[in-house]
């Protein structure tokens, strides 16, 4: 089975930065600028360069780069800029997976010398001026594009500071707004019969969602205001659920009541105490404990990948060539790839 090797350990294996925000491999070979993710599926990798011949780039443009390459045959092409992806897999070793790419990268830099592609920016195709840089993700632009996004990134900043204390009371309401969404999934699921884990990716997703979205910035008493509403909201949903059930299986007769439906609003109020004349109480908490339980897991893994998320569309610093003392942005590196055995 393939090894998944770590972009870390692969940029210290090329000779490559290694810029831990964006989890990218960075560096130039043969004058293009050349940056490798992990994909998002088993030991996959992107590969991704920026290139123009005047014009964005097409997949008729790589017709013939197999002969270059045996590997460089999954290509992506983004119509909207000029950025071209090819997913390579990696080795069955680390040194292996290090050796394939020591391998192919040589052979796409040849490929696209001998097309007579440029390396260019992947925003404007600017061939001039072009280097790596974090800015809300990892991009190969010109130093003036990097200098706007920073500019829009402070002036967001500004922005929010400018709020103060009203931010929170915004994600609030996102955060509550969130939730609604999220318990209407999660009741749904749980109407079906089911208790799930994606209840609770739901819940942490849309609820720390709409607390960036509304206050524009995560902060700490945003995550523990966000915690809260989604620990509450799973209880409610929970206790919906129940009430409906009990709607839908109990009479108004079995309470000494007339009629021939119970309302919500009786069962919703009533279920604690309906549920332990029933004798349903152990399947109550049972059911609460894992909405709950998967809440705080699934949920709490999500919320960190949105505040993962959140900070990074405030970060911008150079990469690589343009890095000017910006703290663990990244290794250094050279153009020159050392031996390596399988």
């Amino acid at each position: 089975m393939k090894k998944m090797v770590l972009v870390k350990t692969l940029a210290e294996g090329l000779g490559f930065y290694y810029d831990k925000n964006g989890n990218a491999a960075v560096g130039e070979v043969g004058g293009y600028d050349m940056l490798i993710t992990n994909a998002d599926k088993g030991s996959l990798y992107y590969l991704n360069v920026s290139v123009t011949r005047g014009e964005k780039p097409t997949k008729a443009d790589f017709e013939g780069i197999k002969e270059y390459n045996k590997y460089l045959k999954t290509i992506g092409v983004n119509k909207k800029n000029y950025r071209v992806v090819f997913t390579l897999g990696g080795a069955f070793t680390k040194d292996g997976t290090v050796k394939r790419f020591q391998e192919i990268l040589p052979a796409l830099a040849r490929f696209l010398q001998d097309r007579g592609f440029q390396n260019c920016s992947e925003i404007s195709g600017v061939t001039q001026g072009v280097s790596t840089y974090f800015a809300q993700g990892v991009k190969i632009i010109t130093k003036s594009e990097y200098a706007e996004i920073e500019r829009g990134i402070q002036e967001k900043q500004d922005k929010i500071a400018l709020r103060g204390s009203s931010s929170i009371l915004l994600g609030t309401v996102g955060a509550l707004l969130g939730a609604v969404v999220a318990g209407a999934v999660v009741l749904c699921i749980s109407q079906l019969g089911y208790v799930s884990w994606f209840g609770g990716v739901v819940m942490g997703g849309l609820v720390m969602g709409g607390y960036k979205v509304f206050a524009g910035r995560i902060q700490k008493i945003g995550i523990i205001i966000s915690a809260i509403i989604m620990l509450a909201a799973m209880y409610l949903i929970n206790r919906l659920d129940w009430a409906l059930m009990i709607q839908r299986y109990f009479t108004p007769d079995m309470f000494g009541m007339e009629g021939t439906k119970l309302s919500l609003s009786f069962t919703f109020k009533n279920v604690v105490a309906i549920v332990e004349t029933a004798n349903l109480q152990a399947d109550y908490f049972k059911n609460l404990g894992l909405q709950l339980f998967f809440t705080f897991i699934c949920g709490l893994v999500t919320s960190i990948g949105v505040v993962q998320w959140d900070k990074n569309s405030f970060l911008a610093y150079p990469i690589g060539e343009e890095k000017q003392d910006v703290q663990d942005a990244g290794l250094p590196y050279t153009d020159s790839f050392g031996d390596s055995e399988e």
